[in-house]
């Protein structure tokens, strides 16, 4: 994650008295309080709050990560905090990026960018204890698309963006080819769309689930989808169409090896029928629905025309790949965007390797909750929800790379996937009559035998 801006310290009083707020709210909240403090941080305030002190950049975002982790190490939250596969691969995630980044060219926003990783991470992970919790966070999340769509619309019928006087985002909207890009307290508008696109799903899950929630939800759902459409980015349309095909194949989840295997034969296809490689569909499609889809899959040819120059530590230097020009506050690179080729440019092919691992990881995690719940169908939609919106990332990642506090949303699905049910719950069986010692027996040996089922090679779900 970016340092926000090169100015100076910049705080608005009202938002000082929200980072007030939500400090006091982490401290002496419940975990789920602490939670969405953390998420309303970075869904309501640009990176641009900030105090500097000796040239080192403190938003408000990682001033509210240290008041967590005191939290956390105060109460003995920490002590409870059991390490998966995720997790793991996270950390070294973080730190080959930070060690090769120090290799190439030692810079202290290297060092921000770990601390906010490691810090947003960790903690929503030793702060949500159980899965179901993850049904207060998806409640916030719902507000927090329905505010940030009133202040789009507004920014959209004034041409001005509300969040402008916390600093860090422009105060007017840019337009392209005739159309408004409004982007909320987002640094570009993409990522605006991006967030509310990738969130679209978690709602929908939450409205499927039923219950109490399905007004909110819906409106939060709105929200989302008017949010999407005011950003005016062709990246972020295409991720909430891949997130409702995504949920649309709900009724197939048995059947989704079948599915991915089919991509993967038509992928294939395309490549023996086209003239140009497939990703040059890239263009075709923002040929169609405007954009910069022809800088996109030619981006992705000049990172394999220069792979020996990323593949071992990443590189500090792309403007010599033929894109575009290089960006105004850094010549000597250009706009990468796309975060599969980031995450290789920042860390060579381990780096890469480790981010998709993450995800792959992160699959399994929702394919193993969705088999062993047992008790509630809601739940299950819910965990499918959650694989939808990790796919439609994915689908994200190739129009965009994250920079800005969108990361925070992104780590927050990492850490509640992580915290996903790989048993079956118990459930409890009241009967006054006591079975006979052979019934008692047989009950047992189909107990292990369902026991040794639920992690044997049973028909993957990994939603698509």
């Amino acid at each position: 994650m970016e340092d926000a801006v090169n100015n100076p310290s910049n705080i608005n009083p009202v938002a000082l008295l929200f980072l007030l707020a939500m400090g006091y709210f982490i401290l002496s909240g419940r975990r789920q309080v602490a939670v969405k403090s953390l998420l309303a941080i970075a869904a309501f305030l640009p990176l641009g709050q900030q105090v500097v002190i000796m040239g080192l950049h403190f938003t408000f975002l990682r001033i509210l990560i240290l008041v967590g982790l005191c939290r956390v190490l105060s109460r003995g939250e920490a002590r409870e905090f059991r390490w998966q596969g995720v997790d793991k691969l996270f950390l070294w995630w973080v730190l080959v990026g930070l060690v090769f980044g120090v290799m190439r060219s030692p810079k202290a926003e290297l060092f921000g960018a770990a601390y906010n990783s490691i810090g947003v991470y960790f903690l929503i992970r030793c702060l949500t204890k159980e899965p179901e919790e993850v049904i207060g966070h998806l409640r916030f999340l719902a507000f927090a698309a329905i505010v940030i769509a009133i202040a789009m619309a507004w920014e959209l019928s004034t041409h001005r963006n509300p969040f402008f006087v916390f600093g860090g985002v422009p105060e007017f909207v840019v337009e392209r080819d005739g159309r408004f890009r409004c982007q909320g307290p987002f640094r570009v508008c993409i990522l605006a769309g991006t967030f509310a696109a990738t969130l679209f799903p978690l709602l929908l899950g939450l409205w499927r689930k039923g219950g109490r929630d399905k007004k909110l939800a819906l409106l939060g759902m709105t929200g989302c989808a008017f949010s999407t459409g005011a950003a005016a980015s062709s990246g972020a349309l295409i991720t909430i169409v891949m997130a409702i095909i995504g949920s649309a194949l709900w009724p197939l989840r048995l059947h989704m090896r079948w599915i991915r295997r089919g991509i993967v034969v038509a992928i294939l296809g395309l490549m023996l029928v086209m003239n140009a490689p497939v990703w040059f569909l890239i263009a075709r499609m923002g040929d169609l629905l405007g954009g910069t889809g022809w800088y996109r899959a030619n981006l992705i040819q000049q990172a394999i025309y220069h792979f020996n120059e990323w593949w071992l530590i990443g590189t500090s230097y792309t403007a010599n790949w033929p894109c575009g020009e290089p960006l105004p506050v850094d010549p000597n690179n250009i706009d990468i965007t796309n975060e599969y080729i980031a995450e290789g440019v920042e860390g060579g092919i381990l780096r890469l390797g480790l981010f998709l691992a993450i995800i792959v990881i992160c699959f399994k995690k929702v394919g193993t909750a969705i088999r062993v719940e047992r008790t509630d169908p809601g739940t299950v939609k819910l965990w499918w929800a959650l694989g939808v919106c990790l796919s439609a990332h994915c689908a994200a990642f190739i129009s965009i790379s994250y920079f800005d506090q969108i990361q925070v949303f992104w780590f927050w699905l990492w850490a509640v996937i992580a915290v996903l049910p790989l048993k079956p719950v118990p459930v409890a069986v009241l009967d006054d009559n006591p079975l006979p010692e052979q019934d008692s027996q047989t009950a047992q040996i189909i107990a292990a035998k369902s026991k040794t089922s639920i992690g044997g090679p049973e028909e993957e779900l990994h939603p698509a």
